[in-house]
This record gives structure tokens, sequence and C-alpha cells, in this order.
């Protein structure tokens, strides 16, 4: 008879596996492709940067272009699309996660997108009023609630380590509502080793 420890580690490795990646690129003409997209429990969102200086916020779907409050969401920070980073968050839950680069005007210039849209909170009814401001606030410059990491890279700790040798630093921060969790993803990953 199986044991508690590997069912757990089963349905923790099945979990894992059925986990997708979605690709949100901040294009050169400053929009988000897509910028409505959907996402489970556990799915990986991963924001790809171009051409110059964009950034990817959570913000609050009540007030646009404005991220959520203090300690939650995610900030990828400043990136350029010639750096090679990608941001990864991890959803927690289904629900609507709106985001907008935080750079100069792209946000009222239509740089805004939105995951798990519903029929309360759309992106055209985000991406109107965001239209109408003239700036977006910035939560600082550190980033939180996800990882900065090698584009290509699928080991998040890799790369950090890669990038640590050639004198380059990943900033990482697991707080907020969404945030990747790689140590514990290496538990899952270690458990499901030691029972099989």
């Amino acid at each position: 008879m199986p044991s508690f420890k590997s069912i757990f580690a089963a349905v923790a490795f099945l979990a894992l596996a059925n986990a997708k990646t979605v690709k949100i690129t901040a294009k050169n003409d400053n929009r988000f492709d897509p910028d409505s997209t959907t996402a489970e429990k556990g799915d990986i969102l991963e924001f790809h940067f171009e051409g110059s200086q964009h950034s990817v916020v959570a913000g609050d779907y009540d007030f646009p272009c404005s991220p959520l409050q203090l300690g939650s969401g995610f900030f990828s920070g400043s990136v350029a699309g010639s750096s090679g980073k990608v941001f990864r968050v991890q959803v927690n839950n289904s629900e609507t996660i709106a985001f907008y680069s935080a750079q100069g005007n792209d946000c009222a210039s239509g740089m805004v997108g939105i995951v798990n849209p519903s029929a309360n909170q759309t992106l055209e009814n985000y991406k109107g009023r965001a239209s109408k401001l003239a700036r977006a606030v910035s939560p600082g410059n550190a980033t939180f609630g996800g990882e900065l990491a090698s584009d290509g890279s699928s080991d998040d700790s890799k790369s950090g380590q890669d990038d640590k040798k050639n004198g380059k630093d990943d900033k990482k921060n697991s707080a907020g509502m969404i945030h990747v969790s790689t140590v514990a993803l290496a538990s899952v990953f270690g458990a499901a080793l030691y029972m099989f």
C-alpha cells in the first residue's frame, strides 16, 4: 500500500507538471502582447522585454496605472530589451490581475494588460480609464513579487549563479500575493525523487 508521502509527492508532481508558462511581451510599440490572457493557480507569467526601457507592475484595477498596496503584487523594475532578462511570477489564485508599464507615459498610452478578465473587470474598461491619466505610479526601484532571470533559463537558481559569476546579480523577492517559490519547487522535486 502506498504511503501518504508517496501519494503527496505524486500529487504535487502532477500539479507541477500541469502548470503552464504564459509568455507576455512588452513590445517596442508600447503594448503588451497578449494584453489579455488567462492563467490558473500555479501557472507562471513570464514577461519578456523588447526595445527601450519598460517595466511590469501588478496594478490596482480600480485605480489604473497605480500599484497594489505596498507589500503585495509584483514589480519587475525597469528592464531594457537588450538586457536578455525575463520577469517571472507564479499565479497563486484565479482572480483578475491588472498590470501595466510604469515607464514614462507607457500606461496612459495603452501599455496595460489583464490576466483572468471577468465581466466586471475588463481590459477595455481598464485601458480606457488609464488613457485619461498623464503618468503611471511606480512602486519604487526594487524588484519584488517575482524573479528577474536570464531569458532562456528554465532553472532560475542556476541562471542567478551564472549571473553572479559574470558580476551581475538577479534581483529576487518572493513577497506579495504572486511569487515564484524556487525553494518550494525544489522541495517538490526532491520529495518526488525520494519517493521513487
